[in-house]
């Protein structure tokens, strides 16, 4: 049984919600980004060592990926 009332509460504007809620969107992406390069970063100290061919050529396809 919910515990708040079921009334809709409209805002009285509906574009600063939209803006709101595109802010949050993109603070939501950095944060995700952030935590896939920690992610990242732990797999590379876990990983056993490569050898510089294999380095360059991951940070080669990482740069294309990020469209650089």
């Amino acid at each position: 049984m919910p515990t708040q009332p079921l009334t809709a509460n409209l805002s009285p504007d509906p574009l600063s919600d939209a803006r709101d809620l595109h802010a949050s969107i993109a603070a939501l992406r950095l944060l995700l980004a952030a935590q896939g390069r920690q992610f990242e970063a732990i797999e590379r100290r876990l990983s056993p060592a490569r050898s510089p061919a294999e380095t360059g050529a991951r940070r080669l396809r990482a740069l294309k990926a990020e469209g650089f």
